[in-house]
């Protein structure tokens, strides 16, 4: 085996063993000092270096703001700290490819330090691009879901369900994000919590703005107990009339986002095209 191989392999190792001390030692002291916190736990765990350290990169306003970009895409599984070791893990995967391309290519040149750069900075910013892109696709996931769901519960409370009741068919009959945080909102509900402050905790989680402003429509009705099924049905029609304007603004946006494709692949044939028998004919005399 080959020296760059072997150094390359070494270092994929080495970061392979920091993800997995991390994740079996480090998540689960952290995991322990949030129940010490709640008073769930008897004894908070000694703090090791490793878990101070990364609590240390990130100060309080920077892990409220993470914190809430998890709770926005789901991953309520992850701590701030545990996305921070996810990005130093990246990067050092992204760091080890690098210098297995640089071994790889056997030179020291633009081709390969651009190659080492680009896998680096590929590896540091890859758990922050699925960060971005899953809160992008919950929300969408939202959007195409609540006029339906919006319809369902108004529909039910027509024919005489109780808010709580036509809830639960309107949850069983949506998918994605949507399903998944009505079905937290009905266990909230269960274990006690009022409507209101279950249905503000889900707004609060999602920071959907439609679904915000449902979420505010519907705990104020119920305050100032106005007719819950017309506002049930003016939000669903706003909801839908906000979904179109957006399709169409995507439509809108096509054109432009077209011009390169066509540049880049029906400019270079047609021109062949339109020059090929010329160009052939000059070169066949």
């Amino acid at each position: 085996m080959s020296t760059p191989i072997l150094l390359g392999i070494i270092l994929l190792l080495v970061v392979l063993v920091i993800a997995g001390y991390y994740y079996f030692v480090v998540s689960r002291n952290d995991v322990h000092r949030r129940l010490a916190e709640l008073n769930l736990d008897a004894e908070a765990p000694s703090d090791n270096r490793a878990s101070v350290s990364i609590h240390k990169l990130l100060d309080e306003s920077q892990k409220r703001t993470l914190a809430r970009r998890l709770s926005e895409a789901g991953w309520y599984q992850v701590s701030p700290p545990k996305f921070v070791m996810y990005t130093l893990v990246g990067g050092g995967v992204g760091l080890a490819l690098g210098f297995g391309m640089f071994f790889a290519l056997g030179s020291l040149d633009i081709k390969s330090i651009t190659a080492f750069v680009v896998l680096t900075l590929a590896g540091f910013m890859a758990p922050n691009a699925s960060l971005n892109r899953a809160i992008e696709q919950r929300k969408k996931s939202v959007q195409r879901e609540l006029p339906n769901f919006l319809d369902i519960v108004s529909t039910s409370v027509e024919a005489g369900t109780a808010l709580s009741g036509a809830m639960n068919v309107g949850a069983e009959a949506v998918e994605g994000a949507l399903k998944e945080e009505l079905n937290a909102v009905m266990a909230d509900i269960r274990l006690g919590r009022s409507r209101g402050e279950a249905l503000a905790a889900m707004a609060h989680r999602l920071r959907e703005p439609d679904l915000t402003t449902t979420v505010t429509a519907i705990v104020q009705a119920e305050k100032l107990g106005g007719n819950i099924s017309a506002v049930l049905n003016s939000l669903a029609a706003e909801a839908r009339d906000r979904r179109m304007m957006r399709a169409e603004e995507v439509a809108a946006q096509l054109p432009v986002k077209l011009i390169f494709p066509m540049a880049g692949f029906m400019l270079p044939a047609l021109m062949l095209l339109i020059f090929g028998g010329i160009i052939a004919q000059y070169f066949g005399k």
